[in-house]
């Protein structure tokens, strides 16, 4: 998915997003506006119906202050506001206009602000018009909120369902974006294994074809010379395609690794006799300090040994001019400690981060010569957690690397 694709999605998505939020912001008041009305209406209809009923019981005004059923206005009054859907109780008031003063209220507390109510209905009884002016008051206590309440119910449903879809949208473009980067490091990884293959093969190739030659087949030290090249090519396309092979078996959950034994030191010596030849070619040495004692510990002996070639091999890649590898064993708090430095490029603090990530490979620059599949620290680290152990590393840019590896006796 290309930059400009994907600020494009983003960006409509986000206009989408936005348009949603505003539109159900003013669908909402709009709602709001409706459901008050409504509620207006309804208490009006309700009103019409108790006063039709109070006038056909009451006989005059003056009843009204003496004789008047306060507790059957209340009721009634509760009762046709259900039969219009409104589910409230409100104080009730009957408020004598002409004397200012409240004939009858639910709560006498609350009789001040009973007199701002706009929900006030003359109440004529038997329809007779008297000198006195007689409301029937109803007050609703924080009918505002009561109506916004329902009203915002439904918006905030719809944001939560928005941001459950921005969320999920998220994680998709999130999921896009590591597959293609997966994509993109399998097509690498494959890139590299063609010419990291080749080429080996090739020099096997070519020492063959010399060995062929009557002049160089007669000659024993030149003989020789060419069937340790192809030796050691073999070897390490052996190694090579095993840790491929390894590094795949490893992903399945129930791999187990095949534990006894082993000296560790015999392994050591037998990878750095597989370098001689690398090392002689550009001038570099190994180093080492085999301190350890004991040196056996329980382990897998093929893995270690890839483990030991991988470090070993690492170092040498990256190492721009004569390699030079320091590989030292030590027993420290009961532990084998194996460590392997090299005097190379160093790796960076960000590279630092993803070196043991699959098919992650260290940036080199401008240097194009390093060769690899981005699996071998990996293989490493999984060996190691195979074998209950830890990892680290010790780097600086332009002062080689130190990898640090911990196992238990």
């Amino acid at each position: 998915m290309k930059r400009w694709f994907r600020v494009f999605i983003i960006s409509v998505f986000a206009i989408a997003a936005v348009s949603l939020v505003v539109i159900q912001f003013f669908q909402t008041r709009r709602t709001f506006s409706i459901n008050d009305n409504m509620f207006n209406v309804g208490v009006s209809n309700a009103m019409d119906e108790v006063i039709s009923q109070l006038n056909g019981n009451s006989a005059g005004t003056e009843e009204a202050s003496t004789a008047f059923n306060y507790k059957e206005l209340d009721s009634l009054i509760v009762e046709e506001l259900l039969l219009n859907g409104i589910d409230m109780h409100p104080d009730v008031g009957l408020y004598d206009g002409t004397q200012g003063s409240f004939l009858y209220s639910t709560d006498s507390r609350n009789e001040n602000n009973l007199e701002e109510s706009p929900y006030r209905y003359n109440f004529q009884p038997a329809g007779v018009v008297s000198g006195n002016q007689i409301y029937i008051i109803l007050g609703f206590p924080k009918t505002e909120l009561f109506l916004q309440r329902n009203s915002w119910l439904y918006t905030y449903m719809s944001l939560f369902l928005i941001l459950i879809i921005a969320v999920m949208f998220i994680i998709s473009l999130r999921t896009l974006a590591i597959q293609r980067k997966l994509d993109q490091m399998k097509t690498e990884f494959i890139n590299n294994m063609t010419h990291e293959i080749k080429t080996p093969l090739a020099t096997i190739g070519l020492a063959c074809e010399m060995l062929q030659d009557d002049s160089v087949s007669q000659d024993n030290d030149t003989r020789r010379n060419f069937i340790s090249i192809i030796s050691d090519e073999n070897q390490r396309l052996r190694v090579l395609v095993e840790t491929i092979l390894q590094s795949a078996k490893m992903s399945n959950k129930n791999f187990k690794i095949n534990c006894k034994e082993v000296d560790i030191h015999p392994l050591i010596e037998r990878a750095t006799q597989s370098f001689k030849l690398t090392l002689a070619n550009r001038g570099g040495s190994i180093e080492t300090h085999l301190d350890a004692n004991p040196s056996t510990l329980f382990a897998d002996e093929l893995h270690l040994s890839n483990l030991i070639f991988n470090l070993v091999d690492n170092g040498i890649k990256y190492s721009t001019d004569a390699p030079r590898i320091v590989i030292s064993t030590a027993i420290e708090d009961n532990r084998m400690v194996l460590r392997v430095q090299d005097h190379g490029i160093g790796i960076s603090k960000e590279d630092q981060k993803h070196v043991f990530e699959k098919f992650y490979r260290v940036s080199t620059g401008n240097i194009h010569n390093v060769k690899g599949f981005g699996i071998g620290l990996n293989y490493v680290s999984e060996v190691v957690r195979l074998h209950h152990g830890t990892i680290s590393l010790e780097s600086e840019l332009g002062q080689g690397t130190t990898f640090t590896v911990s196992l238990p006796l």
